[in-house]
């Protein structure tokens, strides 16, 4: 399982950084304050949020699980 601080990252780079992942590969997003459309476009992952994400939250998901 990876762990990635999002704290200092735009929501398009968390999105880039989860997709660099193996497939399969469970994540946990640690940090989250207000970040947008976090999962947006993602299929086939298991991402875990710890904090509170922002609006439109796994917006345009393709099999992903938030």
């Amino acid at each position: 399982m990876a762990t990635i601080d999002v704290r200092a990252m735009s929501p398009d780079r968390i999105n880039r950084t989860i997709k660099a992942l193996s497939a399969y590969e469970p994540c946990v997003l640690e940090g989250c304050l207000g970040e947008r459309f976090i999962g947006a476009g993602l299929a086939e992952r298991d991402i875990t949020i710890r904090g509170i994400p922002g609006n439109a939250l796994g917006a345009y998901l393709d099999g992903a699980t938030l």
